[in-house]
């Protein structure tokens, strides 16, 4: 038995701004650098606002633990566990955004009225251009000029992650290994619209500035929140035959399920359907794939010429191959429209027949509809929409790469590699996803698919 066990102590010094670009989400409050920003909005420079916006942590304490166990004492069967703790930073792009606001570098909507024109679009309120690098204290801030905060709680996320294997040495140079791992993330990082619209029933989209909660103060705010999650969980098989007599083999059976708020958001705009309801969103992860099959191996022929010229021909062959094939990935089908007129984007349909298409169908058939789209209608007003995220399965993956290496030695010193490789050698089609918008004019059709077959002849020159 083997154990290891330590700590990391890994303190969280968030991004800074040489000018102070950054902004925080204080409910209440009045900047002082700023006289005229948005009540709520601070920005580094005042008081008791850090330089980088959020303040620094340094209780941040990692620990991890492992553990091997050579079981019979013969070295054949082990077990081996492990579980750590794993500290990230947030998306570095997210302060592109933060510079971008008012009244660094403002972003303004204008509204038709009876009083603007093309050639007064400001009539009633204030020209915020040119803008300025270092803007004065009275700098002014538009009528619903857009901004971009941090929580005022925001921390940096973590991810547990622990794992247990079963692994047997076998007869021939196999091992047999069988896993479990499961991870859990916290405190990701997920922009919402802090300044949603609020619905009403005659309301249009025209007037989703004027029914913002922060009217006409502030117009689209996203705030940056650490409060995602997401979960994973993993049965993964694998049998290995280590490279012995001129052959390896790989091969793996993954079966897992991943389950998120968000996957992959760069937290440089409005992650979140529902801006009042983080659980909204949760689902499968944009990632998941529930089976996962990959073979490899390598084969080195055992021709073997004494007879140098014999060898420079016929000897020195290698076949390798690469297979893979999984499951679908998860798509959310979208309704296109704002039916909950609040602004926010990526509302999902409702479901209002059978979606599956039942019976054989050639592939002309699935790429022309994927699902009945007549089964989906707009969100009703006033909603987000019925259907869940990431509620559906997309075609699966299949793909075979093979390829025949020669080993050329013409000297001691100077070796030559010709490699033929075919990527995708069956030429089987693997499909996109479907156009999952309601309003898109290809909605349920597949317009696209991955690389066809590609054939390579490369040349390796070693000296």
């Amino acid at each position: 038995m083997t154990i290891d066990a330590g700590i990391r102590w890994e303190p969280f010094f968030p991004f800074t701004d040489n000018n102070g670009k950054l902004a925080v989400w204080r409910p209440g409050e009045k900047s002082t650098r700023y006289l005229n920003a948005p009540t709520g909005v601070l920005y580094v420079g005042d008081p008791g606002v850090a330089d980088s916006g959020i303040p620094p942590t340094y209780h941040n304490f990692a620990p991890r633990l492992g553990f091997a166990w050579d079981v019979m004492g013969d070295g054949k069967t082990s077990v081996r566990g492990g579980y750590g703790i794993f500290y990230d930073y947030p998306n570095s792009i997210s302060t592109n955004s933060m510079a971008d606001q008012a009244p660094f570098g403002t972003v303004l909507t204008t509204n038709g009225t009876l009083a603007n024109t093309f050639l007064d679009p400001y009539a009633g309120t204030v020209n915020p251009f040119p803008g300025s690098l270092n803007p004065p204290s009275n700098a002014i801030f538009p009528q619903y000029s857009t901004q971009f905060v941090y929580a005022g709680d925001f921390r940096n996320p973590y991810v547990q992650s622990w794992n247990l294997t079963v692994e047997r040495q076998l007869p021939a140079g196999f091992i047999l290994r069988t896993s479990y791992a499961g991870s859990k993330a916290t405190r990701l990082a997920s922009p919402r619209e802090l300044n949603p619209a609020v619905f009403a029933p005659n309301a249009t989209t025209g007037t989703t500035n004027q029914r913002r909660v922060f009217a006409p103060a502030m117009g689209s705010t996203p705030i940056v929140e650490s409060v995602g999650n997401s979960t994973y969980h993993a049965l993964q098989a694998t049998i290995e035959r280590r490279f012995q007599k001129g052959l390896t083999v790989l091969a793996n059976l993954q079966f897992s399920k991943a389950i998120d708020d968000s996957s992959a958001n760069k937290q440089n705009g409005n992650a979140r359907t529902n801006p009042a309801n983080q659980r909204f969103d949760k689902g499968p992860a944009d990632f998941y794939r529930k089976y996962v099959f990959n073979l490899s191996g390598l084969y080195e022929l055992p021709i073997h010429p004494v007879q140098p010229l014999a060898r420079a021909l016929i000897g020195g062959w290698q076949l390798n191959a690469i297979a893979s094939v999984n499951t679908g990935s998860p798509f959310t089908v979208t309704s296109g429209v704002d039916n909950a007129l609040t602004g926010a984007g990526g509302q999902r349909a409702d479901l209002v027949g059978n979606p599956i298409i039942s019976g054989d169908r050639n592939h002309q058939a699935m790429i022309s509809q994927y699902l009945n789209a007549s089964a989906f209608a707009a969100n009703a007003l006033g909603t987000y929409g019925v259907l869940g995220r990431n509620t559906f399965i997309g075609p699966g993956f299949a793909n075979l790469d093979l390829g025949i290496v020669k080993d050329f030695s013409p000297r001691e010193r100077f070796k030559a590699q010709l490699r033929f490789e075919m990527f995708n050698s069956l030429n089987h089609t693997n499909f996109s996803l479907p156009a999952a918008s309601r309003t898109s004019g290809t909605f349920m059709q597949i317009t696209s698919a991955g690389d066809p077959r590609i054939l390579q002849l490369a040349l390796r020159l070693g000296f």
